[in-house]
């Protein structure tokens, strides 16, 4: 048997491990810190969407509508989130808008229409308090404050008529239309028209050009669309003046003038004519509800069609209705 013994310096060996052991702690150390701080910064981005989609509802609360996540980030599906209540966040500020303007308008309406009612009402009490009193000693008074009476209750019931057609129309209705000829309504209109000018010409076109075209709509409410602008002429139209209903083709659309020679409109209130209870100066205030214009211009647009004017102080006005006409 023999014995071999094999030695060698272990130092370097046992440093080189040491050196080894404290990188790898101190490496370990240094890459735990910098995974740590890395995935805080990830986490971070990846939920700073929902910290503004939090703040952003919160606004809301606050009816704070125009604020948006407004989000820059990649694509994902927080990216998708963000996107898509921003889109949802437009339509609720457009809609909450809606909501004021027609709350608004609603509130001007029963006041002006309060307004309106009230100075009729105010006229037939102070008549039948005089009535009261007086009896039948003066029959000459008692007439007049009953013409007065029957003047007001007429004028009541056109207005409270005219609001119906107002309220219809702010209720969406659904107009009933049908084919009806140019012909028979322009006729029917003009033939109404001719009974209620009294102390002004009125004069009609030959509407037999229009044989054979059609027309889709609601023949009483086009009527109706008709007369306004004739009595509205017929009203602003001194006696011995001239109110003519014309009518002509313009392309796919009938073309129909209401034209008189009356006192006119001022360029600085055209634009306004059409609105409800809209009145122009004390020449044009006449004893109308305010609201005929605005119940024209309802039933042209709910004909798919339109309605201007063109006028000049002490020179008359025409107003133009344009309609379209069925395809052949």
């Amino acid at each position: 048997m023999g014995v071999v013994e094999v030695g060698g310096i272990r130092g370097p060996t046992e440093a080189a491990l040491k050196r080894l052991r404290l990188l790898l702690l101190f490496g370990g150390g240094i890459t735990l810190i910098l995974a740590g701080t890395l995935g805080w910064l990830l986490a971070g981005a990846a939920l700073r969407p929902i910290d503004r989609i939090t703040e952003t509802a919160s606004a809301i609360q606050a009816k704070d509508l125009s604020r948006r996540i407004n989000y820059s980030g990649p694509g994902d599906e927080v990216g998708r989130l963000a996107g898509t209540l921003d889109n949802m966040l437009e339509r609720l500020q457009e809609a909450y808008h809606g909501l004021e303007k027609a709350e608004a308008a609603q509130r001007r309406f029963v006041s002006d229409a309060s307004h309106e009612l009230r100075t009729p009402l105010t006229t037939i009490r102070g008549n039948v308090e005089l009535l009261r009193k007086m009896g039948d000693a003066d029959p000459v008074t008692r007439a007049e404050a009953l013409a007065d009476i029957a003047g007001e209750a007429e004028r009541m019931s056109r207005l409270v008529a005219d609001l119906l057609v107002l309220a219809r129309a702010d209720s969406k209705l659904e107009l009933k239309k049908e084919e009806i000829s140019p012909v028979a309504l322009l006729t029917d209109a003009a033939r109404t028209g001719l009974t209620l000018s009294e102390k002004v010409s009125f004069l009609a076109g030959d509407f037999s050009i229009f044989e054979g075209y059609k027309l889709v709509g609601d023949a009483d409410y086009l009527k109706q669309l008709f007369l306004i602008l004739i009595e509205n002429a017929f009203k602003y139209t001194p006696a011995g003046g001239e109110v003519r209903l014309e009518a002509r083709l313009n392309g796919s659309f009938l073309e129909v003038h209401v034209i008189d020679d009356g006192i006119g409109i001022a360029q600085s209130e055209q634009p306004y004519i059409f609105e409800r209870f809209y009145r122009a100066d004390q020449a044009r205030s006449g004893e109308g509800t305010g609201l005929g214009l605005a119940i024209a211009r309802w039933i042209a647009t709910e004909h798919r069609g339109t309605i201007s004017v063109e006028s000049k102080v002490g020179e008359g006005s025409t107003f133009t209705v344009q309609l379209p006409l069925a395809q052949p």
